[in-house]
């Protein structure tokens, strides 16, 4: 069995080769990411834009093409941008006239996080933040959600290129979406140090915001993986996040970590940043392991 998978975001596509051997044993490799900013200017106007859906549509094209030659089948699902898109249904279609029949669904937000979940931290033992383009995730212990609100959208809403403009903007809408007791009166019990506290090891974070805010931490300017996690402390990412507003965008889009989310990652950050204050938690520790590898898991599952 070989299969391409292609994760469908508001920020990007981001694909995943599987192959499976005559004795069922599963090999990952390759992720992939291409920038295609599908949701942009869908909070104005809630719709794809027609050249976002077109540069998308030929990036899956051009790649299941050159897989199919050499004997892939390809996947696909979308999350918050089709999800929330009047035309999000219309546009999977497309997608399928590309790769196939029944090969590409819309994810809800509950399936979203339960990938991401499965793809991350399958024991199920961990709170897992997952800040993408369009919505943010939080997997409980007991429970899966997802609001609205992601890198993408934030800068939508808070159009701003300076750290304090877009707290002072994001900080009351954040506030408003996750609302008070969401957060800070839903806590699950085993998670819990104290009445307000979630415990620290507690929280995993996945999505591209996370995993490069972790590099940025190390001070890295360039993606390199790695196996386990990577902690990022609150007060290293506001300290993170201060530097980045100092160096105003063109610097900034000068950085190779940051060429295809040089606009978007102070407003990823905050958000981040917002999340950890509201959950009492000082760090998060961020893994390359996500909801493209929990759907994976899911149609090796399926399909073998």
């Amino acid at each position: 069995m070989k299969l391409l998978i292609f994760d469908i975001g508001s920020n990007s596509i981001r694909t995943l080769r599987v192959t499976q051997d005559a004795e069922f044993e599963s090999q990952f490799s390759g992720k992939r990411v291409y920038t295609t900013r599908l949701s942009e200017g869908l909070a104005e106007s809630g719709a794809l834009s027609q050249a976002r859906m077109l540069q998308s549509l030929l990036v899956i094209r051009s790649l299941h093409s050159e897989h199919a030659a050499q004997g892939f089948s390809s996947f696909a699902y979308a999350t918050s941008a089709v999800r929330d898109a009047k035309n999000g249904r219309a546009f999977i279609r497309s997608v399928e006239e590309i790769i196939g029949s029944g090969h590409a669904r819309i994810l809800s937000g509950a399936e979203e996080a339960e990938f991401a979940q499965h793809g991350a931290d399958p024991e199920g033992g961990r709170i897992i933040v997952d800040i993408g383009g369009g919505s943010t995730q939080i997997v409980r212990p007991h429970s899966r959600e997802s609001w609205p609100i992601g890198c993408v959208r934030a800068k939508d809403l808070a159009p701003f290129d300076q750290l304090p403009m877009i707290i002072d903007a994001l900080y009351p809408i954040l506030s408003g979406i996750f609302g008070p007791a969401d957060l800070d009166e839903r806590h699950d019990k085993p998670a819990i140090q104290s009445e307000h506290q979630i415990a620290p090891e507690a929280m995993l974070g996945v999505g591209g915001t996370i995993t490069t805010l972790a590099l940025l931490c190390e001070g890295k300017d360039s993606f390199i993986p790695w196996q386990g996690t990577k902690r990022i402390e609150l007060f290293a990412l506001r300290a993170v996040l201060n530097v980045l507003d100092g160096m105003g965008d063109s610097e900034r889009a000068s950085i190779p970590l940051l060429k295809d989310r040089h606009d978007v990652i102070l407003h990823g950050g905050v958000i981040l940043q917002f999340l950890l204050e509201r959950l009492h938690c000082p760090r998060v520790d961020a893994t390359l392991s996500d909801g493209l590898d929990g759907y994976a898991l899911h149609l090796i599952k399926t399909l073998s």
